[in-house]
């Protein structure tokens, strides 16, 4: 028990270090030199007045004001403003690494676990272009991650409330729903609707109910603006030959030799892993419809799960007896 104990704490600060450091080269790469301009949305979020989306993406803004009032009582509005994100930018990598960890070591050998992390964390700053004020990737990341962790334990009443938070951070919280559906409700074979567990689509009426409703309430709380880009400024900025080509390598910079390792090894590779892995074809329209292509920190949420279906390549990587699934009757502790 101490040697365990003692080998988390080790992992624990590794992960640690590991968020120090992508926080402080992700201020350097963007925050540090777009301050003014990081600011005003800021301001303009808070007060209800920032360009669709932005304007409906609440959670970390909100937060990071409230850091910001108690940190400018000690510095200057500058210093506490940049500090504010710092703090809630390195809280939400170290989050991401440890779920994404937790997540990997359900099926996989400690040591193996943290080497996908490891890798993981080493192939982020790919991420840490293209944008100014993004505050919200990191936490989908780490939210949906966290997402899968509860599904893979079975907390599906703690889910509800991951799903509620993510919803306030940011809309792709619907991707969870996606998730929920193929991973604990589909049968052994995936499209075979007969075999799916029916019993369980309360839980995923809740998350599709609380979602629906926080996709809502923001858009009747909050007043309507003007989208920061249309669809077709979109479409003609991607579809230039250098950012064509700018998009190609990043995805596949992105996670490298994994995409491949992903495919070769699907079939050994655990279900959960293999059915989860499928949400980003639910996901890839959005990015294709709303997204910059060469923008790869929308892939973040999807790391840990093709980097698991990679490592299913070392046949000694996979723990000796998988864990069972959940049970239909899920523990739900603390969550009401």
């Amino acid at each position: 028990m101490t040697m365990r104990r003692s080998s988390s704490f080790a992992v624990g600060v590794i992960l640690l270090s590991l968020a120090l450091a992508l926080g402080y080269m992700y201020y350097l790469n963007i925050e540090k030199n777009t301050l003014d301009m990081r600011l005003d949305l800021h301001r303009q979020i808070v007060q209800g007045s920032a360009p669709s989306p932005y304007q409906y993406r609440v959670l970390v803004p909100f937060l990071a004001e409230g850091l910001f009032r108690v940190e400018r009582l000690f510095f200057p509005d500058y210093r506490a403003f940049a500090l504010s994100y710092i703090v809630l930018n390195v809280g939400a990598l170290f989050l991401w690494l440890w779920a994404g960890f937790r997540l990997l070591r359900v099926w996989y050998r400690t040591e193996y676990a943290l080497i996908g992390t490891l890798f993981v964390a080493a192939v982020t700053p790919l991420t840490f272009y293209d944008h100014y004020f993004q505050p919200w990737s990191f936490w989908e990341a780490f939210f949906y991650i966290l997402s899968l962790m509860l599904m893979a334990e079975g907390r599906w009443g703690w889910l509800a409330g991951v799903v509620l938070l993510a919803s306030l951070n940011r809309e792709t919280a619907v991707l969870i729903l996606p998730a929920f559906a193929l991973t604990m409700l589909a049968g052994e074979r995936l499209f075979n609707l007969r075999g799916w567990q029916w019993t369980r689509a309360g839980w995923l009426a809740l998350y599709a109910l609380l979602w629906g409703g926080v996709f809502l309430a923001l858009r009747g709380l909050r007043p309507a603006t003007q989208p920061v880009e249309t669809l077709a400024q979109i479409w003609q900025f991607n579809i230039q030959p250098a950012h064509l080509f700018r998009a190609g390598v990043n995805w596949v910079l992105f996670l490298g030799g994994f995409w491949l390792m992903a495919f070769l090894a699907y079939r050994r590779a655990p279900l959960f892993l293999q059915r989860a892995g499928w949400v980003l074809v639910f996901h890839l329209p959005l990015i294709l419809v709303w997204g910059y292509w060469q923008e790869v920190r929308m892939l973040l949420p999807h790391a840990f799960v093709f980097v698991g279906l990679g490592l299913a390549v070392f046949p000694e990587a996979l723990k000796p007896s998988p864990p069972p699934s959940p049970s239909p009757a899920p523990e739900t502790r603390g969550a009401g």
